[in-house]
Order: C-alpha cells, then sequence, then structure tokens
C-alpha cells in the first residue's frame, strides 16, 4: 500500500478521471480502526483498461457504509473525492471538496490517513 497525500491524490484521481462511471467492489471493516473501499475504474496510465483501486483508510472517525448487497447500485456519475484537512482524510462517492460535504454522500470513510493499492480488474 501506498500512502496518499493531497497531491499524489490529485494525480491519482486524475489519472482514473476521479472514478467517474466506475463500481464500488466492496467496503470491509478490517478493524474498528481501519476500512477499506475496492472500486473498480479506468486507468487513463493503462490506455484506459480497467483495474481495481482498494483504498485504506486508517484512524477512523466516521463512516456511511452501505450494505453489501446494494454496492452495484451505487451511482458513480460523479466519482470519487478524497479531502485533506488539518489531520484528518476522506473519501467519498461523489464530488465534494470539504470534509463537512463529504459527510452528505451515500457512502463515506473519514480518518487519519489514507493508502491506496492497485489491483487486478476483478470484473
Amino acid at each position: 500500500m501506498k500512502p496518499l497525500s493531497s497531491s499524489t491524490a490529485i494525480n491519482l484521481l486524475d489519472r482514473i478521471e476521479y472514478a467517474f462511471n466506475g463500481e464500488v467492489r466492496s467496503v470491509v471493516i478490517d478493524s474498528p480502526s481501519v476500512m477499506s473501499l475496492t472500486i473498480s475504474v479506468q486507468d487513463r496510465g493503462r490506455e484506459f483498461d480497467w483495474i481495481d483501486i482498494q483504498f485504506e483508510v486508517s484512524g477512523i472517525t466516521d463512516a456511511r457504509l452501505v450494505d453489501e448487497d446494494k454496492l452495484a447500485y451505487i451511482d458513480m456519475d460523479d466519482g470519487i473525492s478524497i479531502v485533506f484537512e488539518k489531520n484528518q482524510a476522506g473519501i467519498a462517492i461523489g464530488k465534494y471538496t470539504t470534509l463537512t460535504n463529504l459527510t452528505n454522500s451515500s457512502l463515506y470513510l473519514l480518518g487519519t490517513n489514507i493508502k491506496f493499492e492497485e489491483l487486478n480488474f476483478s470484473g
């Protein structure tokens, strides 16, 4: 897993086109303070081939989760947002610029750190 910062998140989001029209594959509670979100996206760096990206949020302070059987129905037309403010970081489905607004999302994870890993497409 590679750590994300504000600048590296912008580069990653640009490369995967903010996961517009992607698909949420899973949300896993790894421990009480660590959760993972896996999304299938098209990767500009791989000539728009599909890959999965797993985001791991640690130091969880707040979250809104969706039942596993409803993940496929999440609207990804607005992609995802990754926001960093002070000592907090969040990832959410939809277009948000602040952590306060991010909590309006149908699915979000807020914590202290975000890491990511590129995986093979699970299609």
